[in-house]
């Protein structure tokens, strides 16, 4: 049995599951992780092994510049990244130092989702002035940005399918409840097989 794609289960097995992932990682092609599993050096590691991961899906996981980098050196099949955290957290300095790590370490990526990330102009352009195979781009709840003049205009002319700021969420897989503190309970799990 080959095993190409890996998704954490939440509770008491996760221990067991991160084992698991350390044995099937050279064959791992796509790895979706949620609410901060792994912690600083862990997630840089663990991206070490897995030369042939081609889509990287993380959900409410803090995420540095340096693992992005570590992204860019060790899986360099990589063509999806979407990197999802609530809107309103963390510095606009870290998200434009993510955004140009990703600008400067993945040319190669296809498809780049960023649901609440709060880079800046200067962040959008490295990535738009780097990853010249960039075909879909998510930006929604980026409300740093703005896309009003030249940015916008570059933004529809290169991608081809682009997620406004201000667009639904509606087809996201998970919905959060802004208003209250992280809890379990805020958080809707849609499956995303689901048809």
């Amino acid at each position: 049995m080959k095993i190409t794609d890996w998704i954490p289960k939440h509770g008491p097995t996760f221990l067991n599951d991160c084992f698991r992932l350390f044995y099937i990682s050279s064959q791992l092609r796509r790895l979706e992780m949620t609410h901060k599993f792994f912690i600083g050096k862990l997630i840089s590691v663990a991206l070490m092994k897995f030369p042939l991961l081609e889509e990287l899906n993380l959900y409410e996981i803090t995420i540095s510049k340096e693992e992005i980098e570590t992204v860019g050196r060790y899986c360099p099949m990589l063509k999806t990244l979407k990197v999802n955290k609530r809107g309103y957290e963390g510095s606009l300095t870290r998200y434009n130092e993510i955004a140009i790590a990703i600008g400067q370490n993945l040319p190669g990526i296809r498809h780049l989702e960023l649901i609440g990330n709060r880079m800046t102009d200067v962040g959008l352009r490295v990535i738009l002035g780097n990853c010249h195979h960039l075909e879909t781009l998510d930006l929604r709840e980026c409300f740093c940005i703005d896309l009003k003049g030249d940015l916008g205009k570059q933004c529809s002319k290169q991608i081809k399918y682009l997620k406004l700021p201000n667009d639904s969420l509606e087809d996201y897989p998970y919905i959060y409840a802004i208003e209250s503190e992280y809890d379990e309970d805020d958080y809707y799990y849609a499956d995303p097989y689901d048809t």
